[in-house]
């Protein structure tokens, strides 16, 4: 995460991101932080153990673009998708490093639970399904 948050109870699902401050419309939350972030290829998770492949499949995403897992390992494994029928408070932005940045789609002010939108994970019909 490019800004404080903190991690707490979820109206939405389970665990979530709040904004620790004020964040104005357009401002970054996230990019993708090569040495920190890792990437996980569809074969490594295809054979990987599966206590680990539940753990990327919860906590990860899925880059269609380039066919591969990205594990966060900060706060951003805990970022929600929206409720039903609501919009995500952040938007995708350009790509940095291969992956884009998370930016903020409106004012959001603190205390504020930080969503990302469907689009940021090509695995989102399946983990909504299972929200549910």
């Amino acid at each position: 995460m490019t800004i404080p948050v903190t991690v707490g109870k979820s109206e939405i699902h389970g665990t979530g991101v709040f904004a620790a401050h004020d964040i104005r419309n357009g401002q970054v939350l996230w990019m993708f932080t090569p040495g920190l972030d890792r990437t996980i290829s569809d074969f490594a998770m295809e054979y990987a153990e599966p206590r680990v492949r539940q753990f990327i499949f919860e906590r990860g995403y899925l880059n269609l673009d380039r066919k591969q897992w990205v594990i966060c390992i900060d706060e951003a494994q805990f970022w929600n998708f929206p409720a039903k029928g609501e919009s995500a408070n952040s938007m995708m932005g350009n790509e940095l490093d291969g992956e884009k940045l998370v930016i903020a789609a409106r004012d959001i002010k603190a205390g504020e639970e930080l969503t990302i939108p469907p689009e940021s994970d090509g695995d989102y019909e399946r983990k909504v399904k299972n929200r549910q």
